[in-house]
């Protein structure tokens, strides 16, 4: 088999699946994992790694006695104005104990990084094409119709 025939098809989602299926990891970074597999590969990294020094910067807020310090403003904007994929990472650590959300986030934003990193490697040999569950679905979709534009 040629390389660039195997980096063409190769699967960047393959370290997530893995982990969604490693029974021996904790729950939550199963379903970390699972909730990151066919997410834009950039779109992934930044949104779980701003969700992060979020989270960070509210754990040193809470350390700090502050109850409107920095990292409550960093993470009630992405609440606010945050995308789906970051939201839904939001609602899987939101109930686990700050230092255990931060050190779960720290792991899964390493797996989007290698991941990206990867396809950053494959391109330039051959021409990388990820396609994202959003690629793969017809519209619309109730998201897109949810959007405040979506009937004008």
């Amino acid at each position: 088999m040629d390389v660039n025939d195997a980096l063409r098809d190769f699967d960047y989602d393959i370290a997530l699946r893995d982990a969604f299926e490693d029974t021996k990891l904790s729950h939550s970074r199963r379903m970390l994992a699972g909730a990151s597999i066919g997410i834009d590969l950039a779109a992934a990294y930044y949104s779980v790694a701003q969700l992060l020094e979020g989270i960070a910067d509210l754990e040193i807020d809470h350390r700090k006695g502050l109850r409107f310090g920095a990292g409550y403003l960093a993470i009630e904007d992405i609440l606010k104005d945050g995308g789906p994929f970051q939201k839904r990472i939001w609602h899987l650590v939101c109930d686990l104990h700050l230092s255990q959300a931060v050190v779960d986030l720290s792991w899964l934003k390493a797996i989007l990084y290698a991941r990206g990193s990867m396809a950053k490697a494959a391109s330039k040999h051959v021409q990388v094409r990820y396609f994202t569950d959003a690629d793969t679905v017809e519209s619309p979709t109730a998201a897109e119709l949810m959007k405040v534009d979506a009937f004008r």
